[in-house]
C-alpha cells in the first residue's frame, strides 16, 4: 500500500468528528461545525437512555429533536439547537407535529454550558419534568356511519 492510499484512507476514518478548516473557513462555519459535533455526542447520550432522537444538521438552524415515544402528533418532545446569532445552545421543549416533521415550542433556555455532557444533564431533566405533563391532543370529528350490506 503506497502511502498516499494510507493518508487517503486514514482521512476518511476520521472524518466523522471532525470539522475542515483552511485558509478560506469563516469562524462561522467552524462554530457551526462545533454545533454539529457537540450535538451528535448529545444525540448518542440521549439514545443511549432508551430516547428516540432526529437529527436536523441540513436545515438552519442545526439541531436535535427528542421524543420518549415514537413520534406521535402532539407529543411533548424537547429540542436543543444552536443559535448562531448569540453563538449559544437553546434547550425548547414543545409539541411534535406530525405532518410537518416541526416543534411548536412552548418554552426555551439557554444551555448554562456548552458541553455536550451539561447539554444532556439538562435534556434528561428537561424530559423528565415532561413526563407527567399530558400531550396536546386535537378533537377528532365523529366519523360517518356507513351501510353495512342490504336492508330487510
Amino acid at each position: 500500500m503506497k502511502f498516499g492510499d494510507w493518508l487517503a484512507k486514514r482521512m476518511d476514518e476520521n472524518t466523522r468528528y471532525s470539522v475542515e478548516v483552511n485558509y478560506r473557513t469563516k469562524s462561522v462555519e467552524v462554530l457551526k461545525g462545533f454545533a454539529k459535533i457537540a450535538l451528535g455526542y448529545v444525540s448518542a447520550a440521549m439514545k443511549k437512555r432508551g430516547y428516540h432522537v432526529k437529527q436536523v444538521f441540513e436545515e438552519d438552524p442545526p439541531r436535535i429533536i427528542v421524543s420518549s415515544r415514537n413520534w406521535d402528533d402532539g407529543e411533548w418532545v424537547g429540542m436543543i439547537h444552536y443559535r448562531a446569532s448569540e453563538s449559544c445552545f437553546v434547550a425548547s421543549n414543545g409539541f411534535y407535529n406530525k405532518d410537518r416533521k416541526t416543534v411548536s415550542v412552548q418554552r426555551s433556555d439557554k444551555c448554562a454550558d456548552d458541553t455536550p455532557s451539561e447539554m444532556t444533564r439538562s435534556l434528561l431533566n428537561m424530559m423528565h419534568k415532561l413526563k407527567g405533563e399530558p400531550d396536546r391532543h386535537k378533537e377528532k370529528l365523529k366519523p360517518v356511519l356507513l351501510k353495512r350490506g342490504p336492508k330487510k
